[in-house]
């Protein structure tokens, strides 16, 4: 989408804070610090997942909610112009209290800490109306956008956290979809597999809303996560294959967290990180601890797909967030100590490289990506991200299920090109699993009646992982099963050789001797 960006005035917040005017709502795009393509629609759909439970609240008026999980999916969206009013901050922070049923007196809504905390009363009272960019109920754009879907992190669980990104992108052609952070049974996040998993079950159920809408690409996917959603971000990208792009925001996904988190998960598998990535954290992060004995990082780690990463000069969690843009003047326990003053730049450049990024990798926008890998450049980039280091990736790899489905579907002589051509430009390492292949194998032999076919599954398996005992064992079993006892004998051989301790094979083979 070249020629896109036309920077138009940058109302900032100082000048807010200095004049303020809580009676009226001041026109600022205080946090995008620019106007996109599109002006900015957003739609809020209360949703359940019946598959799953919640702890059930009640409501004012004593009625239970319905059974299933609560699940209220925030969109933002490319609209057409519209002459509705459009969303003040305080709409924002009134919907946040709503998620978690949070009120106050006279049932005004809950602020949030670090709003309640962080700013004076005046400056407080008129930030709250503040003119966003995005209208409610805007009819959407006609044609079809690409979708990214964002996650939430912890003390940060309210999708408020990142409307300012979330209405930047969708002002440059973006529908974004995100949902509150919350527990598996109770608004309580735990750092364990079983909150990720619910998190990362929610990203999914949101994802499957939002393909719904007749204005989304389904074509094209991106996911952002910060903080633990930057963790469920990277596994729902290893165990999705539609992704095609991930923006993790100081997430603790570059080297290992503490929590063993999210490398404890059951689909965590680097084989499968295989798409572009853009990782933008605290430069403090940017190394391991060698009082950890830190092993290598996730990005030097990762072969497929270009990298990115983006180290900001900052030791604030939320400046990586809408906060930042706020001009919060007081240290906030839990949350920051003192505020930085290049708090608003870094989040404008967040923005920015995210919109690059996207722009590159879900739009093929070459100019993007020039811009993306020469960002350096730009002094007020410079400022912002100090340090920014591109790692070019090899071309994404076909996905060893894709692989097997055509095996299954056109049989293993018309998958066999596929395979050779599979073998011949990527790793065996990154694409077959001995364990997948020989659980197929067997699937072909015994369960679907494909006996020939099972052969020549087990005899690849060997050519893959030639040392291993196993693999040869059981194509020793196909043989015997298909009536070929001297391959038999001389696959059950190799395996012994392989493994004098296999004491199946040297049964078998005095059998078949």
């Amino acid at each position: 989408m070249p020629g896109y960006r036309a920077i138009v005035g940058h109302f900032t917040l100082f000048l807010l804070l200095m004049n303020p005017q809580p009676a009226q709502a001041t026109d600022a795009s205080l946090v995008n610090g620019e106007v996109g393509l599109y002006p900015v629609g957003f739609r809020l759909y209360a949703d359940r997942d019946g598959a799953r439970t919640f702890a059930c609240p009640i409501r004012p008026d004593g009625d239970a909610f319905a059974p299933g999980r609560p699940v209220r999916i925030y969109i933002w969206y490319p609209a057409q112009d519209s002459d509705r009013g459009r969303l003040l901050i305080r709409d924002y922070i009134q919907m946040a209290a709503d998620d978690f049923g949070l009120r106050g007196e006279n049932s005004e809504p809950v602020l949030p800490v670090q709003l309640m905390k962080g700013l004076d009363d005046e400056p407080l009272a008129a930030l709250l109306n503040v003119k966003t960019m995005a209208v409610q109920g805007a009819e959407p754009e006609s044609c079809p956008f690409p979708l990214i879907i964002l996650g939430q992190g912890l003390y940060y669980e309210s999708p408020f956290t990142h409307y300012a990104l979330c209405e930047s992108l969708a002002g440059h052609g973006y529908v974004v979809a995100t949902c509150p952070l919350m527990g598996t049974h109770a608004r309580l996040v735990n750092i364990n597999a079983v909150d990720l998993e619910t998190q990362i079950r929610d990203m999914e159920f949101v994802l499957s809303k939002a393909r719904e809408l007749p204005f989304v690409d389904s074509e094209e996917l991106g996911v952002i996560g910060y903080d633990l959603g930057g963790m469920a971000g990277l596994i729902l990208s290893m165990r999705n294959l539609d992704v095609d792009a991930f923006l993790s925001l100081d997430s603790g996904i570059l080297f290992p967290h503490y929590s063993g988190l999210p490398n404890t998960h059951p689909n965590y598998d680097e084989n499968r990180f295989v798409i572009p990535w853009l990782h933008v954290t605290q430069a403090r992060f940017g190394q391991g601890e060698p009082s950890r004995g830190d092993p290598s990082s996730l990005m030097d780690r990762k072969r497929f797909g270009d990298s990115y990463l983006y180290l900001a000069e900052t030791f604030n969690h939320g400046d990586f967030t809408s906060y930042a843009a706020f001009r919060i003047t007081k240290a906030v326990p839990g949350y920051w100590s003192s505020p930085t003053n290049d708090s608003e730049l870094l989040h404008e450049q967040i923005c920015l490289a995210g919109r690059e990024f996207f722009d590159a990798y879900l739009k093929d926008d070459g100019d993007a990506l020039s811009r993306l890998q020469t960002m350096p450049g730009d002094p007020a980039v410079s400022r912002a991200f100090p340090e920014m280091i591109h790692k070019p990736g090899q071309p994404r790899h076909p996905h060893p299920d894709d692989i097997v489905q055509e095996i299954i579907e056109k049989g293993f002589e018309a998958a066999r090109p596929t395979i050779l051509e599979a073998r011949k430009t990527y790793p065996d390492s990154l694409l077959f699993r001995e364990p997948f292949i020989n659980w197929l194998g067997y699937h072909f032999l015994y369960w679907w009646g494909r006996e020939s076919e099972a052969v020549e599954v087990f005899k690849l398996n060997t050519e893959i992982f030639p040392q291993s005992a196993n693999a040869f064992d059981s194509l020793g079993e196909a043989y015997s099963f298909t009536g070929n006892r001297e391959k038999a004998i001389e696959s059950y051989r190799r395996s012994l050789e392989l493994n004098p301790e296999n004491q199946n094979a040297r049964e078998i083979l005095e059998q078949l001797d």
